[in-house]
């Protein structure tokens, strides 16, 4: 999601060499060193700034040892997946390919190479393997994982005599107390942002795929959906209705429609929000603030077994047109090792590893989601969908139309139609 100012990956090439020879492509290859023979560049490319990840630039090119170059290509993330599927399209494009959601619909077109018998994917858990693995086998490694959660003003909250809120019901008492007390219960920048989608599917996660005794095996149900043997609408009519309690109370509001997302950030920043949903990658933001906050899981029902929004990052894997194929191998190993997956971590402070080996510690204001983050209970329903339609183009229409829902202009049971439609034009097969 969104969300994901974090990563960078290696050194900067530029635009025109992604655009026109796939940087790294065979004819720029072939024009420097032979790959044939070891040696040679290996080529990335991605919308991470690299200026943020100077310590796996460096960790990756020590693991490299001198005999291959990494090199890397910044594109927004806006033009991302029209540039590298145009590249991939016509038989080109980087040595490693680096994806996030959409990286199974890399896999789906046979633009990445199988890697299940390489020993270093041993070293990563099942959850870290969930956007590259497909019909048992395995074309990418994770670089890092992600979490969202709630970030909540500790001294509105203390003001209000507030406790830190472990159910739905519990968060909307509370953002009814808050509201009285004349301050702003949550802050949503939705003219560019997600973060209304973040809320909802977060609170999906708990409500109808986790902690429901009608359904005690919900993710299974994203798969049948994601085939097309099931529909949303008659399955999340009931959980999006409850949800929709922070809109009836205006706590979600049609005025957010005009607020950009780092606007309403910067409100929380500055005292006058007691929730806002994000996650590790405005820590270093929020605390250079001087605000005395803290993080909490996403919302449940019950208080038990909390799930928040989360999971795999960006991937990598080999594409199988790779012009330094050696290299890209070698690469991978570099990606996979402990130290390139370690600065990774550190540079997003409090992102878990899915590498076995990796240490990360949690900054003292994630408190109140460490246990979730621990226990490994991150997901998100887009992942599960993803194995058979284009994760971006659902969520991007699932923004687009809870911004209808927020204004008023569609019912819960019309939001939930649209997403089915969408998904029914969307399906690969």
């Amino acid at each position: 999601m969104k969300k994901k100012k974090v990563l960078s990956i290696l050194m900067a090439a530029c635009m025109i060499t992604a655009l026109t020879v796939g940087c790294g492509g065979k004819e720029e290859q072939q024009s420097g060193e032979d790959s044939a023979s070891g040696g040679g560049t290996v080529s990335i490319m991605g919308w991470y700034d690299e200026d943020d990840m100077q310590g796996v630039i460096d960790a990756v090119n020590e693991q490299l040892g001198g005999d291959y170059t990494l090199e890397y290509t910044y594109v927004s993330l806006s033009d991302y997946n029209n540039v590298l599927g145009t590249q991939l399209a016509s038989g080109e494009g980087p040595d490693i390919i680096m994806d996030g959601a959409q990286f199974p619909a890399r896999v789906k077109a046979g633009n990445l190479e199988d890697i299940t018998d390489k020993d270093y994917v041993e070293e990563f858990s099942e959850e870290g393997l969930a956007l590259s693995k497909q019909d048992g086998k395995v074309y990418g490694i994770p670089t890092y994982g992600w979490f969202s959660g709630i970030w909540y003003n500790k001294d509105i909250l203390n003001d209000c005599g507030v406790e830190v809120p472990h159910t739905f019901d519990e968060f909307v008492a509370a953002c009814e107390k808050i509201q009285a007390a004349g301050y702003q219960p949550m802050g949503f920048g939705l003219a560019d942002g997600d973060t209304g989608w973040a809320s909802l599917s977060g609170y999906l996660e708990n409500s109808f795929y986790h902690n429901n005794d009608e359904n005690p095996d919900g993710t299974e149900f994203d798969a049948q959906f994601a085939s097309g043997e099931k529909t949303l609408d008659g399955n999340y009519n009931e959980a999006v209705t409850k949800w929709y309690t922070l809109i009836e109370k205006g706590f979600i509001n049609a005025e957010m429609l005009g607020i950009s997302n780092q606007d309403a950030l910067n409100s929380f920043k500055a005292g006058d929000v007691a929730f806002f949903n994000g996650g590790p990658w405005q820590y270093n933001e929020i605390k250079e603030s001087g605000l005395n906050f803290g993080l909490m899981p996403q919302l449940s029902d019950t208080g038990e077994e909390v799930y928040t929004g989360g999971g795999p990052s960006a991937n990598v894997g080999i594409n199988v047109n790779a012009a330094n194929k050696e290299g890209a191998e070698k690469a991978m190993e570099a990606f996979a090792s402990i130290e390139v997956q370690q600065e990774f971590v550190n540079a997003n402070p409090g992102s878990p590893s899915y590498r076995s080996g990796v240490e990360s510690e949690l900054p003292e204001e994630y408190a109140d989601i460490a246990d979730t983050v621990n226990s490994g209970r991150m997901a998100v329903n887009w992942d599960r969908w993803s194995v058979n339609m284009p994760a971006e183009t659902m969520n991007n229409e699932a923004i687009s139309q809870l911004q209808g829902l927020v204004s008023g202009d569609l019912t819960v049971d019309e939001f939930v139609q649209a997403l089915d439609a969408k998904a029914d034009s969307s399906r690969y097969e």
